[in-house]
Parts: structure tokens; C-alpha cells; sequence
């Protein structure tokens, strides 16, 4: 067993050694002349020429598995009961539920609830929130000032933890040039 552990230490440590080797970059030889060889500096990062943009999304919420539907799917009569799986929640939906912009594009959202119940669209990470109606349409816009993957959700009780979705900001620097 000792044998096992330290082989695959040493496999580790090799596979490391030659990861840094492809890595680090290699210092070019040195002339007698120039004294001993210094590594190269590794090249500048290009600025951006990226302009933001404003980029526009319809996001409706969507009934996935309601009270309402219980009398067309018997079984959700059991998993909304007191026992049930769904007791006091409902599954609900954004469609789209993953939206994928640029860091420095303006979002404008329309959020669409045909449905009789209110709903959010919350992006904490963000500091934005966007309150609709039943029955309604609602608008907003926001920044998208960082880069990374961000969680949107409705922040009705009854819609949480099942009604999520993703913002996701690429950096500037990975946008197409005009």
C-alpha cells in the first residue's frame, strides 16, 4: 500500500515538474558577451477595443408543476398534501433561463408573467431586481459591470428554490472586434 502512495506521489510530482516546464517560459541562451540569460518577459495583454452594447431579453416565467395542475396530474394532489413533497411550494420556470452578455453591456430585461401569480427576477450578486405583476409585463435595465456567472431567481417563498436561472458575463476582452 506504501508502494502505491509514494508511486503516485512521484508520478504527481513528475507530472507537475513537466507542467511547469510547458508553462514557465524558456530563457534563451545567453551570448558570452550578455552574461547570464534572464527569462523572457511574458508578452503585454492586448486592451480591449470592445464597445459595450445594449442587449435586449423577453424572459416569461413559466408554470412547471402547479397547484392548478393537479386535477390533470393526479399524482400532484399527494406531493402537494402537507406531506408531499411540494407542500406550500410550486415549481415555476424562466424561459429563457440562461442569458450570456458582455462585461460593460446594458441589460434591458422585459419580464413576462402571464400567470395569476406575482413573481421576481433577483440577481443579489448584482444588486438588481425586478418586481411583475400577475398577469403583467414588467421592464428594467442594469449594467453588467462584472464578469462571472451570476444567479438570477424569484424571490416569492412558494417559488424558491425551483425558479432559478444564470446570467452569465463574459470579460470584454473575449467579445468579437468590429
Amino acid at each position: 500500500m506504501k508502494r502505491l502512495v509514494l508511486g503516485g506521489v512521484f508520478v504527481n510530482l513528475a507530472l507537475l515538474i513537466i507542467g511547469l516546464t510547458w508553462i514557465v517560459p524558456a530563457a534563451r541562451p545567453a551570448k558570452a558577451s550578455e552574461g547570464p540569460a534572464r527569462p523572457t518577459a511574458p508578452a503585454a495583454v492586448a486592451q480591449s477595443t470592445y464597445v459595450p452594447q445594449v442587449k435586449s431579453f423577453i424572459v416569461t416565467t413559466v408554470p412547471l408543476l402547479v397547484h392548478e395542475q393537479d386535477t390533470t396530474f393526479g399524482y400532484l394532489t399527494k406531493d402537494f398534501s402537507k406531506k408531499g413533497v411540494l407542500h406550500g411550494k410550486e415549481v415555476w420556470g424562466f424561459s429563457p433561463s440562461s442569458l450570456t452578455v458582455y462585461q460593460g453591456d446594458t441589460v434591458n430585461l422585459t419580464l413576462v408573467d402571464p400567470s395569476g401569480d406575482p413573481h421576481t427576477f433577483t440577481i443579489p450578486d448584482l444588486g438588481y431586481n425586478l418586481n411583475v405583476d400577475a398577469e403583467a409585463t414588467a421592464t428594467g435595465s442594469f449594467e453588467a459591470s462584472k464578469v462571472g456567472i451570476f444567479s438570477f431567481a424569484c424571490e416569492v417563498g412558494e417559488h424558491s428554490p425551483y425558479m432559478w436561472g444564470q446570467l452569465v458575463v463574459l470579460p470584454d476582452s473575449d467579445a468579437p472586434q468590429a
